[in-house]
């Protein structure tokens, strides 16, 4: 299987690009002479507001049947991901992996409370990371000079959090994968119940881990209702949602249930029929 992998600087974030697959490494044809080992800057905006807009993006690219996935990652769990999604016989991809340092400020969509106390509080700057990430999806795309077929937003524990509530928020994501997500965290599922898609999503998947509520966290005790209600949600709104319970608790094989959100969206959310790839097998318990 052949694969092509970059790191790069856009927005002031460290960028992993890797496509996954012979066709995605094909999809992105002559932008594989650009993708070498250069430091991409973004260009100052002036000071002006950065749309949260698809519109914008790479208005010249080339189509391609090959979908973008967007993913935040704290450490570099990119490689172990694609690893897992190889042995899931995973359909091609592209994947953008976001280095996010700050990942309980910069992936919160509002301020909250530590989780024991003695610990710092979630700062809430989930809009800014959205801004970096506008740009990120701008640039990354006019640079291969390619449009994907789709583009998911995907995340484990707090990238989770951040990838469902990025739709309510911005039109650049159809679809949605998040792993372990923090549906834990306060007023999240009311938010979500309440909300609008800024676009309408093809398909969302959410998994979570059957011991992750026995915590003695009484933040964290609330994630197996929360999910429960953010699913719900997501089926009244008429998107197509898998839920999949894995075994064990939130720390328990973390590169598996990323790597099977990301096999699910993208198997599920083209414009064919679903794959039948492993990661189409949901767990539930």
């Amino acid at each position: 299987m052949q694969s092509m992998k970059t790191t790069l600087n856009i927005a002031g974030e460290r960028v992993t690009i890797t496509a996954f697959g012979d066709e995605a490494h094909a999809a992105l044809g002559n932008a594989s002479l650009v993708l070498e080992a250069v430091e991409l800057r973004a260009s100052s905006d002036g000071g002006h507001h950065v749309p949260f807009s698809d519109a914008s993006v790479a208005p010249n690219a080339v189509e391609s049947r090959v979908p973008f996935v967007y993913m935040h990652e704290i450490q570099d769990e990119s490689d172990a991901v694609l690893k897992r999604c190889a042995e899931l016989g995973c359909p091609p991809f592209v994947l953008v992996a976001i280095h996010v340092p700050q990942w309980n400020d910069m992936l919160t969509p509002w301020e909250c409370p530590g989780i024991f106390a003695d610990d710092a509080p979630f700062a809430g700057h989930a809009k800014r990371q959205l801004e970096a990430l506008s740009k990120i999806v701008q640039k990354t795309e006019a640079r291969l000079g390619v449009r994907p077929a789709h583009r998911c937003i995907a995340g484990y524990s707090l990238a989770g959090l951040f990838a469902t509530w990025a739709p309510f928020q911005t039109d650049l994501f159809d679809a949605v994968a998040s792993a372990s997500g923090s549906m834990w965290y306060p007023n999240f599922a009311e938010y979500v119940e309440a909300g609008e898609f800024e676009r309408p999503l093809r398909c969302a998947y959410f998994s979570l881990g059957s011991k992750e509520a026995r915590t003695p966290s009484r933040l964290l005790r609330g994630v197996a209702d929360g999910t429960q209600r953010v699913v719900a949600a997501f089926e009244a709104k008429g998107i197509q949602t898998a839920f999949e319970s894995n075994p064990g608790n939130h720390f328990k094989e973390p590169d598996v249930r990323m790597a099977k959100a990301i096999c699910w969206a993208v198997s599920n959310c083209g414009e064919n029929s679903p794959s039948k790839s492993k990661a189409c097998e949901l767990r539930r318990e």
